[in-house]
């Protein structure tokens, strides 16, 4: 044999180099970038009256003011104007012997106060500073207002006819999804609301509390003060025995028509199983994303709305699509085959959704949803809405799985997690559309 056939490498020496590159290659995967997602760190504790108590901190947060509280009820109502308009009139003048709304009382401490409510959660929240001169005054006058609030006459007829000229389009979505299918929506069947009834059901929010969250920074001496409001604020609080255990269901898809002429909105509605680990919530955003992005590249649209609806037993999601004026003439154009009409109920089949079967568009999004995470989770009010909105105490997400593993799974995600995610989350059958024409 010639020195020219013989090998490069001795078999001791090539073992050795193939070792070295599997090395290489794993502290590569080791040290790539990953999302720079904090943790927050948890504590508990309970009320008085034995409700939990959970409050989020992060180091980032060290030295801020802000300070974030959510009282987190779950009253299932079929009611939703009710609900409605029990939060709508304790965000207005409710302090007792007052004529000014609980925020234009609250500026002047630099705090603000804010509502959210569903078919089956309710929040009150308080956002203030953690600075002592802020603070005591804040939850005083938070004791005062929560403890008893003074649902007034005159307040409750001005929201009434505002109300009645203004329905809201989720009350009636969530109308035909969950409860009524069996006639159009239209302002007679809003359901009648009183005084009374308004009162019964903020005491009945009581007996319906879930938790209370704390988010932010707090020395010492300022948790100590929020321990002693929340507890004064809570004392006549029960848990709720409302279950978070999803429920399932078979629905029929419909459509109604309202008005005749040019369409002119699209307001679609579907049902989703109940989520269930933090990857299938990265999912429902990507999808969401992408339905927006896909509808408002096409000409005859002009801009499209969604919403996801979270809750613990019947989450839901749906987008509100506004139509341009040449509708008729934009979507037969055949001379551009981007402006054809593409139907509302199209993307809710995982086979339809663009970023589930093309890679490019999924990295893309994908990419997005890290990039606007990465601001998100540094707010204080963003891990508000998670608590309270997203996770549920006694659900199977809850805040703290939430927290501890969120940044492995947005690091670790993949398109076929997206794919198996929409496959058991979205629910075709379930599809509710009106379509209101002028």
């Amino acid at each position: 044999m010639s020195d020219d056939s013989k090998p490069l490498f001795s078999r001791p020496v090539l073992a050795a180099v193939m070792l070295f590159c599997t090395l290489a290659i794993w502290l590569l995967n080791l040290t790539a970038p990953s999302s720079k997602l904090p943790t927050p760190q948890i504590e508990t504790w309970t009320t008085k009256s034995g409700i939990p108590v959970i409050w989020l901190k992060q180091a980032q947060w060290q030295g801020s003011n802000k300070l974030e509280v959510r009282f987190s009820f779950r009253s299932t109502t079929d009611n939703l104007a009710l609900t409605q308009a029990t939060l709508a009139m304790l965000m207005s003048d409710s302090l007792p012997l007052s004529t000014a709304s609980i925020n234009q009382r609250l500026a002047p401490l630099a705090a603000s106060a804010s509502s959210y409510y569903d078919h089956e959660n309710q929040t009150i929240g308080l956002t203030l500073s953690n600075e002592p001169r802020y603070l005591v005054p804040t939850l005083s006058l938070a004791a005062n207002w929560l403890k008893q609030p003074d649902f007034k006459r005159r307040t409750f007829d001005v929201w009434q006819t505002q109300q009645q000229a203004n329905p809201p389009v989720q009350h009636e979505l969530e109308n035909v999804l969950f409860f009524d299918k069996t006639h159009e929506q239209n302002d007679s069947t809003v359901p009648v609301v009183s005084l009374d009834q308004i009162a019964d059901y903020y005491q009945s929010l009581k007996a319906s509390t879930a938790a209370i969250f704390v988010v932010g920074d707090m020395s010492p001496e300022a948790k100590q003060t929020v321990q002693d409001a929340i507890n004064t604020i809570s004392q006549d609080y029960r848990l709720s025995n409302t279950s978070a255990e999803a429920i399932y269901y078979e629905s029929v898809s419909s459509t109604i028509q309202q008005n005749e002429g040019e369409l002119w909105q699209t307001r679609s509605a579907i049902a989703l199983m109940q989520v269930s680990s933090i990857k299938e919530w990265i999912s429902l955003h990507i999808w969401g994303a992408d339905l927006v992005s896909t509808l408002n590249q096409q000409q005859h649209i002009d801009f499209v709305q969604l919403a996801l609806t979270l809750s613990p037993q019947r989450p839901w999601a749906w987008w509100n699509i506004q139509y341009a004026d040449n509708i008729t003439e934009t979507a037969n154009d055949p001379s551009d085959n981007d402006s054809r009409f593409m139907n509302a109920k199209s993307l809710v089949f995982v086979e339809q959704v663009p970023s589930a079967n093309d890679k490019k568009t999924f990295d893309t999004l994908l990419d997005n949803f890290k990039q606007q995470l990465e601001q998100q989770t540094l707010s204080p009010t963003w891990w508000s809405y998670i608590a309270t909105q997203v996770t549920h105490q006694d659900g199977p997400l809850t805040v703290k799985q939430f927290a501890e593993g969120y940044k492995e799974a947005v690091d670790s995600f993949t398109i076929e997690d997206y794919q198996a995610a929409l496959q058991h989350l979205l629910k075709p059958s379930s599809y509710q559309e009106i379509q209101v024409y002028q």
